[in-house]
């Protein structure tokens, strides 16, 4: 039972670590419990107890799942529990062979490089697997030490997870008497302040410069998709664009499907937002929902780009959010969870690979959270991301403020700014050392309007990914081998 109780803390410590908890030090402590429950533990009880910690961990950090099933995916209150369990489950599988492996490495001598590339090499894959859900990443509780993640250019968020799980594993080794580990963490940790804080001083600005304005509109979730209410946000959009423009933005981007109909299908509308195009001197990042007719139709959660009333490009969401736009092998799960899709739609995945509307990256909703695509939108030539989304679902619970910290990485990652038009709040724009510029929080109507650079500047994980983090990880699964080859052996 001692054991279950240390896991359980290790999941708790975790949770508290990130937004809204805000307690980000637990970041480099939550590890000791659970390095004390598996010590000395076979593989499979050791598995146990990660699996403990990362249920406990995921309660904390994603209940909100079971709030937005229940209220706009039209599930039970029990339906909505089990889909929620499920998911933490799912997630908590991840740390569960984590703490089996560290179970073994712990007691050998290079356990300070090989845990926390176990570590790393478990985020990486839960960011890829079954399409990928790569919230609360260890390294995003961070975001407050904002010298550290600066490191971020060279191999991602990831990095910065690694080395807060060798301060973790340094910290359990010190309680063991062994000092070494600890030294040699504390001197990495320390030479990337200083380099990060160096790095925040020195990164590329040069660029052109563009005036951008965010339209946050704030409309209750519940209230966005009533036909009734599409000419009242049609106008409330025109008059927060024409309140940007005032004070000079050259461009204003609207939040995901900002338009509660059919832009360039339902004409009616269509020409008041066309007109407002024409009238007005800047250009409208607009997201609308968008439908290609045939049989069945397909759905797009879309991004619109006008000029002077003219379409100039457009975006459709690549990476769908799953049981949220989508359901997952759909003729076997849509007969039980298929009203988890009807408060949207049951969207399409675009064909082709994300490529920027001419040189704006745009990231729709919790794409933000998937550094490779951002990555690859600036290898092609985006000069500064846009990541709009309607966080409305989430009510205000903490998943906002996690969404917009997650967010911020991406800036640092590539060097670019990051514009975020959200419809309820936290809309921001933030600057290539992640921090927040301007900001407009949640259920508040208003426009933010800031200076931005266009910049062309390709980072070491722009145009690598996180090889460092994949080589950290084979050294970590190596290291294991050798392990477990030695165990046969005797």
């Amino acid at each position: 039972m001692k054991n279950i109780l240390l896991a359980a803390l290790a999941g708790l410590l975790y949770a508290l670590a990130f937004p809204a908890y805000d307690l980000w030090p637990f970041a480099c402590l939550f590890g000791l419990p659970l390095f004390f429950a598996v010590k000395d533990a076979p593989w499979r009880e050791a598995f146990l107890y990660g699996l403990v910690a990362g249920i406990v961990a995921w309660g904390g950090l994603i209940y909100w799942v079971g709030y937005v099933v229940n209220i706009y995916g039209y599930l039970n209150l029990g339906v909505a529990a089990v889909v929620l369990l499920g998911l933490m489950a799912y997630l908590a599988l991840y740390m569960g062979i984590f703490a089996a492996a560290a179970a073994g490495l712990l007691p050998t001598r290079l356990a300070v490089v090989s845990v926390p590339g176990i570590w790393v090499l478990m985020e990486l894959f839960r960011s890829y697997a079954l399409t990928g859900f790569p919230w609360g990443l260890l390294g995003y509780a961070f975001y407050p030490v904002k010298p550290l993640i600066q490191v971020a250019e060279f191999g991602g968020v990831y990095l910065i997870s690694g080395l807060a799980m060798m301060v973790n594993l340094a910290l359990y080794k010190l309680l063991q008497k062994d000092y070494k580990p600890l030294a040699a963490a504390l001197a990495l940790v320390a030479a990337c302040l200083a380099w990060g804080g160096w790095r925040m001083h020195t990164v590329p600005a040069v660029g052109e410069a563009l005036r951008v304005g965010i339209a946050q509109a704030n409309i209750p979730q519940d209230q966005k998709w009533l036909e009734a209410n599409i000419e009242s946000t049609v106008a409330r959009y025109e008059d927060l664009t024409r309140q940007a423009v005032r004070q000079g933005a050259r461009i204003v981007a609207w939040p995901e499907t900002a338009c509660n109909f059919y832009l360039f299908l339902d004409w009616p509308p269509t020409l008041k937002v066309v007109a407002l195009s024409q009238e007005v001197p800047a250009r409208l990042l607009i997201g609308s929902p968008a439908v290609e007719l045939g049989s069945p139709p397909r759905y797009f959660n879309r991004i619109w780009l006008l000029d002077k009333g003219l379409i100039m490009g457009s975006y459709d969401k690549v990476h769908l959010v799953p049981f949220g736009e989508y359901v997952p092998l759909a003729r076997l799960l849509k007969p039980f969870v298929g009203k988890l899709t009807e408060g949207v739609s049951d969207f399409s995945t675009a064909d082709a690979q994300a490529r920027p509307i001419e040189d704006i990256g745009v990231l729709i909703c919790f794409e933000s959270l998937f550094p490779d695509m951002s990555r690859r939108l600036c290898r092609q030539g985006a000069a500064y991301l846009v990541n709009a989304s309607n966080d409305a679902w989430f009510s205000t619970w903490s998943a906002s403020r996690q969404l917009l910290a997650m967010s911020a990485f991406r800036s640092i990652e590539t060097r670019r700014y990051l514009v975020r038009p959200v419809n309820h709040g936290i809309s921001a724009v933030i600057d290539p050392k992640g921090r927040i510029v301007q900001s407009l929080g949640l259920l508040q109507e208003g426009v933010i309007v800031a200076d931005i650079r266009k910049l062309t500047y390709q980072t070491f994980y722009t145009r690598f990914g996180p090889v460092i983090v994949w080589l950290w990880g084979l050294i970590g699964v190596a290291l294991l081998a050798r392990l477990w080859f030695d165990n046969r052996q005797r």
